[in-house]
């Protein structure tokens, strides 16, 4: 456990899914050994300690497709070069 008593988070790389436009992603899974709760920033700090520069997306599925059944986060790692359109990167909006 690290110092300031929140869980450790693992990020474990699991298998390359081609996706249309994106080329080949890896699938990721971020959760702590003992499947508790991650806030968004706990995945990120997790993500970006593994692929510190990568991007990577989490996507919402409709209620009927929804799988929920533990505290563990996917997320789809873009392929390295991938640059997102300016409208989608909001440092270039927010940050002169």
């Amino acid at each position: 456990m690290n110092q300031s008593s929140e869980p450790e988070a693992v990020v474990q790389t699991l298998e390359a899914v081609c996706v249309p436009h994106w080329d080949t992603c890896l699938h990721l899974k971020i959760y702590t050994p003992d499947y508790q709760p991650l806030s968004w920033e706990q995945v990120w700090q997790a993500f970006v300690a593994v692929y510190p520069e990568r991007w990577a997306v989490e996507f919402f599925p409709p209620a009927e497709e929804l799988v929920n059944d533990a505290n563990v986060y996917h997320l789809w790692l873009l392929p390295e070069g991938y640059v997102p359109p300016g409208s989608l990167n909001l440092a270039h909006k927010y940050r002169p």
